[in-house]
Order: C-alpha cells, then structure tokens, then sequence
C-alpha cells in the first residue's frame, strides 16, 4: 500500500490526467489534443542553461569519460575466456556464483577473476577459499561501485574473449562451451544467448534469442551479462564510474564497434531478480537523473572516437531518451520538463541533420522533439513504456 500511495503523491497532475484518458480508451492523437488545449506545459519550459543548472544542482554530474587513458597492456592470451565477477556485500549469492562458474563443462580454458567492491559483510571472508585455485583470481579493494569493480577486471584480461557476471547471477553449464563455439567458429566479436529470470520463488520470465551468424548489434537487451565479448573491443573503453545506469555505454561504445555479432537459442544465463537493486529504487532518487548524464557523456565519447552516428545509434538515442525521461517519473514536473529540454539538445547537437525514414512511435517521439511539443513527447514516451 505505501508503494502505492507514494506513487499517488509523487505522480504530476499532467501523468494523471494523460493515464485517465488512456482509461478512457482516447488514443494518443486524441490525448495530445486534448492536453494542449487545458495546459500551460509547453509554456513553462526552461532554456537550456536553467535545465542544465537545475539537474545539475539535484544531482551532479561526474563527468566521467568511458574513454581510458591507456590501452589494454599487451596479452598472451593464455586462457579463451576470462569472467569478471563484481562482489558488494553478496555472502548469501557469491558461492552458488562462483559454483556455477567453476562447473562449466567445457573444453575451452577459463580465467576467473572475482572483484570484492569493499563488502561489508562476509563476502571477504568467503571468498578466501577459492584463492588455491589456479585458474581464479581473487582481489579485494575499497568501495568503487560496479563500473569500479569491472574495471578492475578489465586492467589485464589476459584471454582472447571476456564477460561479466553479477555476483547474484547464475551460468548454465553449456554457457562457455556455447558462446565460445560460435565465437570461434564465426569470429565474432560478440555472442549473446538468452537468460532466465528468477527469484526465490521460482522463474519469471524467460528471454531468448534465435540462431544467428549475424545479427544487429543495437538489437540485443542492453545488460553486460548473458554474452561473450572480444578482447579488442574493450581495448580503449571502460564502464564509466560515478554513474548509475553505466551498462548504458555498451551501446554506445561496444555495440557499434562489432563487426561480428551472432546469437545462440540457447538459454545460458540466469539472472535474479533484485528488489533492492539500483534498477528498482532508481525512480525515488534524484540520483535517477544519472541516466541523462551518462548519455550524454557517451554521445561525447562516441564522437571523441570516431564511431558513426548513423541510423541504428539515432533510433537507439531516441529510444534512450524516453527511457531517461520514465526513469525520472516520479522526480515532479519541474525535472521532467529539464530532462526533455537538455536532450532536445543533445539531438540537435548530434543528430542535427538526421530524419527517420518510416512511420511509427519513434517517428512521433522525433517530431515532438523538434517542434518542442513537451506534451507529445510526454504520451508518446510513456506509451513506449506500457
């Protein structure tokens, strides 16, 4: 009940009223008319220099560039795959993890490398027993976050392909032997398969993909987990630290850098659900906000390296943006309204001169965004949403 009367508290008078004509079965050509006709929203938005300052103010941003400042130190590449395990406070999970991992039946050689992100608890302690292990690296340091303790990982892989794994997360048995066949057999620079989620109850969901020996990079679910990943793509890129939402810059920096990206059917990756985790407490923080300051960090580092900003990466940006703005639901108006002004300018400053070519939600998202109908932009994000 109190989730629910936070959510009454919290939600705008414009939300209200555009999810009550949804009950009412308008469409959202019907609510945007509608709504322009008795709000003063679009009116009431500020310039870019006020939306910048007033984020910026509620939630800093860190300014953290992807971009290393060094490349990757040259490797052997003694193993074919080395996973990096980022640990916080994970003594009820780590062990039944690291299980998973060690149990892989496979012909390929696996480096292990498990980070402890400064846990508190006995994470430290239960982890001490896997440091007898030839193939398993343990390192301990203080509390730099998730983008912190992949780093971490990433400083000397020392393996032809690399992934990442949570520390609440499990691996099918087939899940090297899988990707790693069709890494090899392709010569591919990603590989994804499809994932399971659970919780202590039981499974949620399943996710999978079909088998593919080509596939759009910008098309896979956007989390770290779940695929295989060629040494050389991490080369000059780190996950941005100081961020929520840093799985973001595996969009804009990894993805577009693959030439080869294939996926399996086969379900190789149980993730579990977390009801404590950052996606699930974001919306109540002003630290939400994060999700705007990494995209444009990213959309800056792209440009910095030199990678296409062509079709696919601006549908992904206009999916992003509504993605930025949802997350930000429940921060009031008076944030929602900043978010929408500072990305119409990141469009404007990346994609000036760029022009969806079929109709459809982006296309209406495109259009709200540059004849500055907050209103339009408002429905048409939220739809995408439901």
């Amino acid at each position: 009940m109190n989730k629910y009367l936070f959510k009454l508290t919290h939600i705008s008078l414009l939300q209200f009223c555009m999810v009550f004509l949804q009950k009412l079965s308008f469409n959202n050509k019907q609510i945007c008319t509608l709504l322009e006709t008795f709000s003063t929203q679009n009116r009431r938005l500020p310039n870019y220099e006020q939306a910048i300052q007033y984020l910026d103010k509620l939630n800093p941003d860190s300014q953290n560039s992807a971009i290393k400042a060094c490349t990757l130190e040259d490797n052997n590449y003694h193993y074919d795959l080395k996973i990096i395990v980022a640990a916080y406070n994970a003594a009820s999970t780590i062990e039944e993890c690291i299980s998973s991992i060690l149990n892989q039946k496979t012909k390929y050689s696996l480096l292990v490398e498990i980070v402890d992100d400064g846990s508190t608890d006995k994470t430290k302690q239960l982890l001490k027993k896997y440091t007898n292990n030839d193939n398993v690296i343990v390192t301990s340091q203080k509390n730099q976050g998730f983008s912190g303790a992949r780093n971490t990982g990433l400083k000397i892989i020392n393996a032809k392909y690399l992934c990442f794994v949570d520390s609440d997360d499990l691996l099918e048995d087939c899940f090297a032997e899988t990707l790693l066949d069709k890494a090899f057999a392709e010569q591919a620079d990603i590989v994804a398969g499809g994932y399971q989620q659970f919780n202590h109850s039981g499974v949620i969901s399943e996710f999978d993909y079909q088998n593919k020996n080509e596939f759009n990079p910008y098309e896979l679910y956007g989390y770290p987990w779940g695929k295989i990943y060629r040494v050389d793509l991490f080369n000059r890129i780190d996950f941005p630290e100081d961020y929520w939402f840093e799985d973001t810059m595996l969009i804009y920096l990894i993805y577009g850098q693959s030439q080869t990206t294939c996926t399996v059917a086969d379900l190789v990756y149980r993730y579990r659900s977390n009801q404590n985790g950052i996606t699930a407490i974001a919306a109540t923080k002003p630290k939400a906000i994060d999700s705007l300051w990494v995209t444009r960090q990213l959309l800056f580092d792209r440009k910095k390296l030199g990678l296409d900003f062509n079709e696919e990466i601006y549908k992904v940006t206009l999916q992003q943006i509504c993605t930025n703005f949802i997350r930000c639901r429940f921060l009031g108006g008076q944030v929602q309204r900043a978010v929408f002004v500072v990305q119409q300018q990141l469009i404007n400053d990346y994609f000036e001169n760029s022009e969806l070519k079929e109709d459809g939600y982006l296309k209406m998202i495109e259009k709200a965004i540059k004849s500055n109908n907050y209103l339009a932009f408002t429905v048409y994000a939220y739809s995408t949403a439901a």
